[in-house]
């Protein structure tokens, strides 16, 4: 096949895009749409591959899946290879751990698997992962797996014209999937094959459907397409569902482009363009750690500048000393496969990368105080199985530890869960039990309609269950309240001009109030937490950032004390004035989570947090033997 020098322009455009908007989101914020015009320009170069050695009967599936080894692996490998050797000097064990299994996913092609399952709730910023950017190859080569042996199949059962329709029903399925699935699961979406597949499929189509088109309109066309690809850099950004409908605009555009099939195009056709494509995947594969490492430091704009030129340079050395390395791909056999020299070293990669994460990244080098708050940073063991995030009728709730006298419960948010478990453990000691009910993210509910929130139907049903069973007799009560209420995040300290009281938060408060009388009416006790305090940070962090400085590790400052009484002051100040009876109790971690100056992440030793709002097993024992003491004292502490 003719060597297609738009398409190589193609690819420039697609990696310029997605570099500029990485380093200057501000810029070109739908700059993303560049990671969907490879996945066009792939399918449609896997297909003419395939499709053509069909034709000539000299297609060989082991042959085709050891020339994407070679092409593929050797770069990526070297990038993940010279990242696991600086991080063992520059990264804190916690961090190199994280850097270990992005490795081993990345070169087992499983990233895009990893990352959608570590987008959920306690999601770390994209930012902080030095191998996100892996995802896409990890799609292209999972296509690259399961399309030709489709075709295959396909070739040998159907004539050509009925399996190039089936392609096209294909693409069409792909895209309804895309298109129906991106609201409801926009992270599985983003991620998986199935959602993006048809995006390679309408590169494929290009090749199979071959349009005549007359040599004036071929200009036109190609700059249409270009058009097309800089409006979409323009009007989507990170706010946009994506992919999805709204990825039609740039896959048309790059449809376009490739169809037009015009090679004497200055606006691709040029050196620049020719030079930024053939580097493109190194370019690509090196710009996102400059983005991540400028991001973790703090730098500048000028930095940005810098690290936009660097992975230009990184990415030509890589082309000029990684990529241009021959390996034989003809003939291949078991035996060459096993002796294949990028798949031993991707394989080695793997085995290192998992045994750093297994080894929570060779956490002994540490100092043991250090090893002994990473322990310490754990979540409940129960927490996936208790914890909801859908309708669960109140007879299926956990119930810890001690069946048959299960005279407590706790009810919350995700705030509740660590708390629960920890309750449970010092229940046992007077053969006590205790039911768990947590849903994730609930707003305050009790007495509203389905409609006003999605755990309003488990709110009512799971505080109705707890006040009319007569063995339970004391309830413990626990949101992430000013999350809901004014709205803001820890994540912005110390800014607080994000807060906002209004009608709504005056509605949450009467339901907060409503729960706790209806509660009240029928137990011995009902415990009313004050809110915990939150970290400006992953509780990890702050203890690697005072193990960078040769801190003592011991009491790691979290945020100010003044910062959690003014974020909190609108439940505080409520608490306070409000006139609940007798037997309602209200409890304060504030008083051994902050000292009177500062609130802290870790104290004596210990990790009070496993994340930076959510206590850890340790944080969540101290509130639980000070319930257990009230209980004995009948001594409210304020």
């Amino acid at each position: 096949m003719q060597f297609r020098y738009d398409i190589n322009g193609l690819r420039a455009i697609a990696v310029l895009s997605v570099v500029i908007f990485h380093f200057a989101e501000e810029k070109l914020p739908g700059g993303f749409v560049g990671v969907d015009v490879f996945f066009v320009i792939s399918g449609y170069l896997m297909t003419s591959i395939i499709i053509s050695k069909f034709d000539k009967r000299r297609f060989n599936l082991m042959d085709f899946y050891l020339a994407r080894v070679n092409r593929i692996i050797p770069a990526l490998a070297f990038l993940c290879a010279s990242l696991l050797i600086i991080g063992l000097f520059t990264l804190s064990p916690v961090e190199y751990s994280k850097l270990g299994k992005q490795a081993a996913s990345s070169v087992l092609f499983l990233s895009n698997i990893i990352y959608y399952r570590d987008s959920g709730y306690f999601a770390e910023s994209s930012l902080e992962n030095w191998l996100l950017h892996t995802w896409s190859l990890s799609v292209e080569w999972q296509f690259y797996l399961l399309y030709p042996v489709a075709l295959l199949v396909l070739n040998r059962l159907l004539s050509r014209d009925k399996l190039k329709v089936a392609i096209v029903f294909a693409t069409f399925l792909s895209l309804v999937l895309s298109a129906w699935l991106t609201p409801k699961n926009p992270s599985l979406s983003y991620y998986v094959l199935p959602t993006r597949a048809w995006e390679m499929l309408v590169g494929g189509l290009a090749f199979l459907y071959p349009i005549k088109i007359y040599e004036a309109l071929r200009k036109p066309l190609a700059v249409t397409g270009v058009i097309l690809i800089l409006i979409s850099c323009f009007v989507f950004s990170e706010k946009t569902s994506w992919p999805g409908i709204s990825a039609l605009l740039p896959v048309a555009g790059a449809y376009l482009i490739i169809i037009a099939n015009r090679n004497e195009n200055i606006l691709l056709n040029n050196r620049l363009f020719q030079a930024l494509g053939t580097w493109s995947y190194s370019i690509y594969l090196w710009h996102w750690p400059l983005v991540v490492f400028i991001y973790k430091n703090e730098l500048n704009e000028a930095f940005a500048i810098a690290g936009f030129i660097l992975s230009i340079a990184l990415g030509y050395l890589s082309y000029r000393f990684i990529e241009a390395i021959k390996f034989d791909d003809r003939n291949s056999s078991i035996r060459t496969f096993v002796t294949n020299k990028p798949l031993i070293f991707a394989t080695f990669l793997a085995l290192v990368g998992s045994f750093s994460f297994f080894t929570n990244g060779f956490i002994h080098r540490a100092p043991t105080t250090y090893q002994n708050l990473i322990e310490d940073v754990e979540a409940s063991p129960l927490r996936n199985r208790c914890h909801t995030n859908e309708y669960v009728a109140p007879e299926e709730a956990c119930e810890y530890f001690v069946k048959g006298n299960t005279t407590w419960a706790t009810i919350g948010d995700s705030h509740s869960v660590e708390l629960a478990y920890a309750l449970g453990q010092e229940l046992k000691a007077t053969n006590e039990g205790l039911k768990h009910f947590s849903f994730s993210g609930c707003r305050p509910s009790y007495g509203k309609s389905e409609g006003f929130s999605k755990c309003a139907k488990w709110y009512n049903s799971s505080l109705e269950f707890i006040a009319d069973e007569p063995k339970i007799q004391n309830v413990v009560f626990v949101h992430r309240y000013s999350y809901q209420l004014v709205g803001g995040s820890n994540k912005t300290y110390p800014d607080l001009r994000n807060l906002k009281f209004d009608n709504e938060s005056v509605e949450l408060l009467q339901n907060i109030d409503r729960a706790i009388h209806k509660l009240a009416s029928s137990k011995q006790r009902v415990y009313v937490l004050y809110p915990i305090p939150e970290l400006p940070a992953h509780i990890t962090k702050l203890i690697d950032r005072e193990l960078s400085v040769n801190g003592e590790l011991v009491s790691i400052e979290g945020t100010e004390r003044s910062w959690y009484e003014e974020r909190n002051a609108v439940i505080i100040n409520h608490f306070k004035s409000a006139n609940y009876p007798d037997n309602v109790v209200l409890i304060n971690p504030a008083n051994y989570f902050c000292g009177s100056e500062a609130c802290f992440s870790t104290k004596g030793g210990h990790s009070l947090y496993f994340d930076d709002n959510h206590v850890s097993n340790y944080g969540a024992s101290l509130i639980a033997e000070d319930i257990i003491q009230n209980k004995n004292s009948g001594v409210s502490v304020l």
